[in-house]
């Protein structure tokens, strides 16, 4: 699977999207997909992709867990 690495030359949108979060950046996430799974995180950003730290990152993932479960078995 490939991911999608952020690669920024602005150092001040290195920073998670998250309001209240300073922590770096590990990857990039459709905004869709993290409204959908984490409706409780009240995001800066307001375009199509959405920055996450390595924590808010690993939420999202627990989140999302079962539903990219059954996408890898084909549903």
């Amino acid at each position: 699977m490939r991911r999608r690495e952020v690669e920024s030359a602005d150092d001040a949108s290195d920073v998670c999207s998250v309001r209240g979060c300073d922590g770096a950046v590990k990857r990039s996430v459709p905004l869709k997909r993290v409204t959908a799974a984490l409706p409780s995180l009240r995001l800066d950003d307001s375009g199509r992709r959405v920055k996450l730290c390595r924590d808010h990152y690993r939420e999202f993932k627990k989140a999302t867990r079962e539903a990219r479960a059954l996408d890898r078995l084909g549903r």
